[in-house]
């Protein structure tokens, strides 16, 4: 039996190392048609020292123009394909698919046909204003237009929702 496995072993290392490493690429969906945009939205990790992300478990969930595409979770993204023109993002826990406590975030933004757009939900612990023995933790919440430039960077290390 252990001879079998010291066989396998040199095919198992390459699915161990790949399945486990982060992701390093990303490569934006480009709108299906030129009279058509896309939007992406992003939650990545914060970036305090230490261990602990704040809201780690907990997530909103998005509606454009009054629709959900439902919810943002730590770490990830998602993007929708939407026509161009004017367009409301609301993050919002007062929803039954929200887990979040946090007051919504409304934002309008103008789509471009061909466009790419992308609105990073940073989520932050507010530090300056936290002190001992002040119940629970503050926080930084923002919804922020990225340049794509920046925002790819950030992105490939965030999972597809």
């Amino acid at each position: 039996m252990p001879r079998r496995l010291l066989l396998l072993l040199p095919l198992l290392i390459p699915l161990f190392i790949s399945g486990c490493s982060t992701p390093s690429h990303f490569e934006a969906v480009q709108p299906s048609s030129p009279q058509q945009a896309v939007l992406y939205l992003y939650r990545p990790e914060a970036s305090n020292p230490g261990l602990m992300q704040p809201l780690r478990y907990d997530y909103p969930e998005v509606f454009i123009d009054g629709q959900s595409i439902g919810t943002l979770k730590f770490n990830s993204h998602r993007h929708v394909e939407l026509a161009p023109g004017k367009h409301s993002v609301r993050i919002t826990g007062l929803s039954p698919a929200a887990k979040w406590e946090p007051r919504d975030i409304e934002q309008s933004l103008t789509l471009k046909p061909a466009q790419i757009t992308y609105l990073k939900l940073n989520v932050q612990y507010q530090l300056d204003e936290m002190v001992l023995g002040q119940p629970g933790p503050r926080y930084n919440i923002r919804l922020t237009p990225m340049r794509s430039e920046d925002a790819v960077y950030e992105i490939r290390h965030t999972k597809p929702q």
